[in-house]
């Protein structure tokens, strides 16, 4: 072996040496990198809320990722928003919450996580005071507004301002949304992508959020009682939907809890399709009653033959 082979070898050992002793004095191992915290930009929680035990009261939130390489701060938006419907603490497989810390892991004793942290601090609150619009909202194919993505499923409606606007306005302006492809609303309304936010003006604090639906339904309340759609509804032959008959003519719809005459009239159309009786989960019949009703207090409507 060559004198300058020797030297090169050696001043390799001399190198791995030197960055095998820096990282001991730096208390570590080569493969055992510090996970590095990343703090995200702040989330608006609009309303005191809760997730099992942890109060939430309205305002901003301080999100800090507890470990960069493995979760993003648009997915722990994402989770801590779809977290929020949860109000009973049980989240989805295998995310677990440590109320004292309000810290949320993705598994016990993992690192993939991220907490929440309040600017300021204090303040009780909990619940859903009550702006929460009653049942879901079914979104039937996936759809969008601009380039905001609205993936078919079920949303809960939470309302901005809920003494200046109610549940049923806030279902009709939704679903006028979904049908401006362009993401051009009508003025003065405005769509904060980021939190779902459609409100008023873009400084308005009027106006209505949607999130996936999690969780149990929020329940009806007094304000959602069935009111009777405008005009008709024609069935265009004698029909019937499993025991409940239905003569050819017109007919009284009325829909509660918070569904809108559009989709109630919709759904009615869907559901002559079906005369077997076996609707759409979670969708039930009370023949008596001609009432159909998305699951055990959501969303209902029923029909009625006009004189």
């Amino acid at each position: 072996m060559t004198y300058a082979k020797k030297y090169s070898k050696l001043s390799f050992a001399v190198i791995l040496g030197a960055s095998a002793l820096l990282v001991m004095l730096l208390g570590g191992s080569p493969r055992q990198a510090q996970a590095a915290e990343v703090n995200c930009p702040k989330f608006n929680v609009l309303h005191n809320d809760r997730i099992g035990k942890l109060n939430l009261p309205a305002g901003l939130y301080s999100v800090t990722v507890l470990n960069g390489d493995k979760l993003s701060c648009a997915a722990a938006s994402k989770q801590f928003a779809r977290f929020l419907q949860d109000w009973d603490g049980v989240l989805p497989k295998p995310w677990v919450l440590n109320v004292k810390k309000a810290t949320f892991n993705r598994g016990k004793g993992s690192d993939a996580g991220f907490s929440v942290n309040k600017g300021g601090g204090g303040g009780g609150g909990g619940g859903n005071s009550g702006r929460s619009c009653p049942g879901y909202f079914r979104v039937l194919h996936n759809d969008s507004i601009g380039s905001f993505q609205v993936p078919k499923g079920q949303y809960r409606i939470t309302l901005v301002g809920p003494k200046k606007i109610g549940c049923t306005k806030a279902i009709m302006r939704f679903q006028e949304f979904l049908l401006d492809y362009d993401g051009v609303l009508p003025a003065p309304w405005y769509l904060n992508k980021r939190t779902a936010t459609f409100t008023r003006g873009q400084t308005a604090k009027v106006g209505f959020n949607i999130n996936r639906a999690y969780g149990p339904a929020p329940n009806p309340n007094k304000n959602t009682k069935a009111v009777r759609c405008p005009g008709t509804f024609r069935v265009l032959h004698n029909d019937q939907i499993g025991k409940l008959v239905l003569p050819k003519g017109p007919y009284y719809v009325k829909a509660g809890n918070g569904l809108s005459c559009f989709s109630a009239s919709n759904w009615f159309r869907v559901f002559l399709n079906r005369p077997d009786g076996r609707l759409p989960s979670p969708w039930k019949l009370n023949v008596g009653k001609a009432r159909f009703q998305q699951g055990s207090g959501g969303p209902y409507f029923r029909v009625q033959k006009a004189n």
